[in-house]
């Protein structure tokens, strides 16, 4: 074999070499984003099941400008009172209305079981709604959703 065919043989080599390393490299910073990505997925899935909420119960009347909402902690954790005042409250019927915390609503904790101040998983606190206008009769859907995104939702009727 000629010396040139061996020289052109080994410069073929090396340069496979080179290319399997540069694509194996590339495969694992591929995959090390693809970890990221499912860590932060799963992150968001375990604050789901962690925080969660349930409309039990609706009460209000037609004509009236008042309403009443009962929501559960449904989820694992507990969630601090004081965050509950940067959650969404919508009521959507004919209209939708964005209800601002504070001017048209407010809460109270009725089953504090070990009086620590805070929502714990199974407690239940009382959403006491004025609306704009008195609410004429027809179906509702509340909505809120906490401070973190996560919503609860109940249609009821007047």
């Amino acid at each position: 074999m000629p010396l040139s065919s061996i020289l052109s043989e080994s410069i073929i080599g090396i340069a496979a070499i080179i290319v399997a390393a540069a694509l194996a490299g590339t495969f694992f910073s591929n995959m090390s984003q693809m970890t990221y990505v499912q860590k932060l997925q799963l992150k968001l899935i375990e604050e789901e099941a962690y925080h969660r909420c349930r409309i039990i119960y609706v009460a209000g009347e037609a004509g009236s400008s008042s309403l009443s909402i009962w929501v559960k902690n449904v989820g694992r954790a507990q969630i601090n009172l004081e965050l509950l005042d940067r959650s969404d409250l919508m009521v959507i019927g004919d209209n939708a209305h964005y209800l601002a915390y504070g001017g048209s609503w407010s809460y109270s904790l009725l089953n504090d079981v070990d009086s620590d101040g805070r929502w714990d998983p199974g407690e239940t606190i009382r959403i006491d709604v004025t609306m704009d206008e008195p609410m004429r009769r027809g179906d509702y859907e509340a909505i809120i959703a906490l401070y973190n995104g996560i919503e609860c939702r109940r249609q009821f009727s007047l």
